[in-house]
């Protein structure tokens, strides 16, 4: 499972092969035959894990690094963006752009030098916990460590870096795997 093993890697780098070994504990059960529940578990347990051996610096590096790996990924759809973003004469009329036509179970808010930047994955056709397929098997009444969410302020980071060409700041303020409706996450533009 690519993104469990980047999990792993990412531990090593920042908290050692000590904590790895621990955070990581039963994660050789978990193969392509696994279930999403069975993963959803094993993550949760996981991120329970990390929550206690690791402090919230160290966690941050951690999760914020499988997100840039998840923007590698997805980096087609960052490159379309940075496209519209070159093609757009102000940074102004780029924002309304985007504010006006977003991503598919995404909406964007500007307010002054801040962008709130909302994921939706309850209102796709096929409704989901997160957009993240290692959580597809999450019961709905289950919550996570919000340690799991900075995998996506990472994602959202790189997003928004390479789409603007300069540094910005992002913090996670909600998310549904807490309980909340959206994710919710503040990107601060200045």
């Amino acid at each position: 499972m690519g993104m469990i093993k980047v999990l792993g890697e990412n531990i090593e780098r920042f908290a050692g092969s000590a904590v790895r070994a621990k955070v990581m504990q039963g994660s050789e059960r978990i193969t392509a035959k696994s279930g999403p529940a069975e993963i959803a578990a094993w993550v949760k347990d996981a991120m329970k894990r990390l929550d206690k051996l690791v402090d919230k610096k160290e966690r941050i590096q951690i999760r914020e690094n499988c997100g840039y790996v998840c923007a590698q990924e997805n980096r087609s759809m960052i490159e379309r963006a940075r496209a519209r973003r070159k093609m757009s004469q102000d940074i102004g009329r780029f924002f309304e752009s985007e504010q006006r036509k977003t991503l598919s179970g995404t909406r964007l808010v500007r307010e002054g030098n801040m962008l709130y930047w909302y994921f939706t994955p309850h209102s796709f056709s096929r409704p989901m916990r997160c957009y993240c397929s290692l959580l597809k098997g999450l019961p709905e009444a289950e919550t996570v460590s919000t340690t799991y969410c900075l995998c996506s302020q990472g994602f959202v980071k790189k997003y928004w870096e390479s789409v603007l060409g300069k540094a910005v700041r992002v913090e996670l303020l909600e998310s549904c795997l807490t309980g909340a409706q959206e994710c919710k996450f503040a990107i601060h533009l200045s």
